[in-house]
C-alpha cells in the first residue's frame, strides 16, 4: 500500500507540474493577446480624436458656377 501511495502522490505531482506549465503558457499568450488588444485600442483612440477635430474634412464638397 505504500507503493501504490507513493506512485498516487508522484503522479499528482506530475499532473500539478503540467498544470502549471499549461497556465504559465496560457496566461503569457493572453499577455501578449492583450497587449495586442491595448495597442490597437490606442490606435483607433487616436484616429477617433483626429476625426473628432476635422469633423467636417472632406465630408462636403463646396462648388460655386
Amino acid at each position: 500500500m505504500e507503493i501504490n501511495n507513493m506512485l498516487q502522490q508522484n503522479i499528482n505531482s506530475i499532473r500539478q507540474a503540467i498544470g502549471m506549465s499549461n497556465l504559465k503558457k496560457a496566461m503569457h499568450q493572453d499577455a501578449s493577446t492583450v497587449a495586442g488588444l491595448l495597442q490597437g485600442m490606442r490606435q483607433a483612440s487616436a484616429k477617433l480624436m483626429e476625426n473628432s477635430v476635422t469633423q467636417t474634412k472632406g465630408a462636403n464638397i463646396d462648388i460655386r458656377i
